[in-house]
């Protein structure tokens, strides 16, 4: 560990939640994965993906970090921990779970819309200079 960041470079957040998405997310015959990626130029994410047996990789959520968590205004859960809500004009659907203290429910990742896969740009992380 390293500061706010683990060896291979989550931060707290993510470390947190990635075990949660993952399993939620999981998809039959092929590799879950977390990368960074920038959302319309502006924004840094963790994004969760899917790779497939021949290695294309499909984003499938982008985790709720506190910087996407706080512009989250969710609606009423649906009971199979989806949640319908808002990013400003935006419909989104959130994977959602119990809150800190277990009252209510927290945002865990938004799923990925057509205006996300659109404008994200994923990238490897250059985690370990080379020598």
């Amino acid at each position: 560990m390293c500061g706010a960041f683990s060896a291979i470079g989550l931060a707290d957040t993510e470390r947190e939640l990635w075990p949660l998405v993952r399993e939620r997310l999981r998809e039959p015959g092929q590799l879950m994965g977390l990368m960074r990626a920038v959302l319309s130029e502006a924004v840094e994410v963790a994004v969760v993906v899917a790779v497939e047996p021949h290695g294309a990789v499909r984003p499938v959520a982008l985790l709720a970090t506190p910087g996407i968590a706080e512009e989250i205004q969710l609606g009423a859960d649906d009971g199979d921990g989806l949640s319908k809500a808002r990013i400003g004009d935006e419909e989104i659907d959130v994977l959602v779970g119990p809150a800190a203290g277990g009252e209510g429910i927290r945002p865990l990742a938004v799923l990925v819309t057509p205006w996300i896969t659109e404008h994200l740009a994923l990238y490897a992380r250059n985690l370990w200079p080379r020598r």
